[in-house]
């Protein structure tokens, strides 16, 4: 249209196409992300990181590991800690011991998780702790599909009270239940010994 042809308006539409086309979104450069490389780079190539926050001796965060190509492990000290050994506050590693630990081995205070998991809290392959969950759960509650502790729910539960597809404690109760007192769809308990008994008295 002739009388738009200068248009501010369209002379920046204009602009703006041109822009775009000729590579305005370039602005995401990759290559700026490389700084990061100093902490991923190395371990990518298999070598170690040793990399303390804020300071070098005052480990608030403290990420120690060893690499890909095997050696000794390293240990990780701070109130957050990453390694193949992890010791802190929160803890995440190989082996990792702490108030909040996680890990293949977690050993915490308050909670663990991990495949093998030792705790207050634990949940994992297998759980121990004040209240466990897992595939084999130790603990005063446990919840897994082997359960043992003072209350027990699982496919096999084990406890003082229990309730499982087998369950044996004090009191059981399912499929097959044996103990004390309780009820399955096979009880083999005290209480119902003694109520059979009694029928023939």
């Amino acid at each position: 249209m002739p009388g738009m042809i200068g248009c501010p308006a369209l002379k920046d539409y204009n602009t703006s196409k041109r822009y775009l086309r000729e590579g305005g979104a370039r602005m995401f450069q990759w290559g700026r992300l490389s700084r990061f490389k100093r902490y991923g780079g190395p371990w990518n190539d298999g070598q170690e990181i040793d990399y303390q926050w804020p300071a070098t001796g005052f480990p608030i965060v403290r990420i120690r590991l060893g690499g890909m190509r095997g050696g000794r492990r390293k240990v990780a000290v701070g109130l957050i800690a990453i390694g193949d050994v992890a010791v802190g506050l929160i803890a995440l590693g190989g082996v990792s011991v702490g108030v909040l630990a996680f890990g293949a081995v977690a050993l915490g205070w308050v909670l663990g998780l991990g495949a093998v998991a030792v705790s207050s809290l634990a949940g994992g392959a297998v759980a121990i702790g004040e209240l466990a969950a897992g595939a084999v759960a130790i603990g005063k509650y446990a919840m897994g599909a082997v359960a043992i502790g003072e209350q027990a729910l699982g496919a096999v539960a084990i406890g003082k009270q229990v309730l499982g597809a087998v369950a044996v404690g004090e009191t059981a109760y399912g499929g097959v239940a044996i103990g004390e007192h309780g009820f399955g769809i096979l009880p083999f308990t005290a209480d119902v010994f003694n109520f059979v008994k009694g029928l023939f008295d």
